[in-house]
């Protein structure tokens, strides 16, 4: 963004702060496995992925969603008014067709 001279809005600002504790929770989260491993042995010697692996996996593609959010094009259009838009042009081609038009 600052490559561009762009200014977050509250919105990206929200979702760059959540992208920033998600990172470090992965960051947490893969020191964890380097620590203990990917899996674990119960004492019945059943062996058992370790739970950090999942919450990892998990963690990114929260991550993912949040940073899909964040628009990067200064005059983004709404995708929610852009589907009513279309949605109206749909209704009124119809129409026009309807009458002869």
């Amino acid at each position: 963004m600052d490559a561009e001279d762009m200014e977050p809005d509250a919105k990206e600002v929200e979702l760059l702060s959540i992208a920033e504790a998600l990172q470090d929770r992965i960051v947490e989260l893969e020191d964890l496995i380097a620590t203990e491993g990917m899996s674990n042995t119960s004492k019945s010697g059943v062996v058992h992925l370790n739970p950090a692996v999942g919450e990892a996996r998990q963690t990114r593609a929260a991550l993912a969603r949040v940073i899909a959010g964040i628009q990067l094009q200064e005059d983004a259009k709404n995708p929610v008014k852009q589907r009513a838009a279309n949605a109206r042009w749909r209704a009124h081609n119809e129409a026009k067709r309807a009458n002869g038009g």
